[in-house]
């Protein structure tokens, strides 16, 4: 089945639904947020087939830019409980506590009968993760990619928190991905496109057990470079979260401590 090769089309397509939707929910609403990501991860898959086009290279740079200022206008603030720590420096490596990850995730680890993947190389990658589709990582303590293998669907990672919408006690963390050591050097939600041969990886370090800081995007990326060895590191997008006590205009609420936030959050 082939891809469309004009991104025209396509570009106005999502003009015309984000604007319907601004108007419905708000042009600063998490819905609009929802759907840049996902104009990107289409440009991104459209750019994978055509890698000579300065449209869709335009585009990404350009919807990279709004991405990242729409997390930061959303702010956060620093957790009622902290369950993480630092126990060491370049590279920052974050430790979950023992005693929390015992008693809140243990049984849903070993219910679930499942565990992260240690990703290789480009081949197993395509084979494990489905193009498109939004995955659970870790960077663990010693640099490995580390690959939740149950795919999750965008909206249901962007509006999880949203108001009237519960937290599934059942759903998969970050910590369950390294049991054993709790320790992470990145952590957040990837998604893959394109093929084996002409990939692209969109990721960010949103996780509210780890709470990865700016700079464990450096670990994230020569992690994934080096399990998917990329044909130019600018195929890879990464969205750091702003820092708690950032100044803000909607606030963030944290994913352990509560189970609601504002509709208009565009962070979680």
């Amino acid at each position: 089945m082939g891809y469309p090769s004009d991104p025209n089309p396509v570009l106005s397509r999502f003009a015309q639904v984000r604007e319907a939707v601004a108007v419905k929910y708000g042009s600063d609403s998490q819905a609009v947020t929802f759907l840049y990501y996902e104009e990107l991860i289409s440009i991104r898959t459209m750019l994978t087939f055509d890698r000579t086009s300065t449209v869709m290279r335009d585009r990404v740079q350009e919807l990279v830019a709004i991405i990242q200022g729409r997390f930061h206008a959303g702010g956060a603030r620093e957790p009622i409980h902290s369950f993480h720590r630092p126990v060491a420096t370049d590279p920052l490596v974050i430790e979950y506590d023992r005693a929390r990850f015992e008693r809140q995730y243990r049984r849903h680890l070993e219910f679930r009968g499942c565990s992260a993947v240690r990703v290789h190389d480009r081949g197993q990658a395509m084979s494990l993760l489905e193009p498109g589709a939004s995955y659970l990582y870790v960077v663990d303590d010693e640099g490995s990619l580390l690959v939740w293998p149950e795919a999750c669907r965008l909206a249901d990672l962007m509006f999880r928190s949203a108001p009237g919408r519960p937290v599934d006690p059942n759903r998969v963390v970050h910590p369950m991905l390294v049991p054993d050591r709790l320790r992470a050097r990145a952590a957040g939600e990837m998604v893959v496109v394109g093929t084996a041969e002409s990939l692209g990886v969109i990721a960010n370090l949103r996780s509210g057990h780890f709470r990865p800081p700016a700079q464990c995007a450096v670990e994230l990326r020569r992690a994934a470079n080096s399990a998917l060895e990329f044909d130019d590191p600018a195929d890879m997008d990464v969205f750091i979260m702003p820092e708690p006590g950032r100044p803000h205009s909607m606030k963030r609420i944290d994913d352990e401590s509560a189970h609601r936030e504002p509709a208009d959050s565009s962070v979680h």
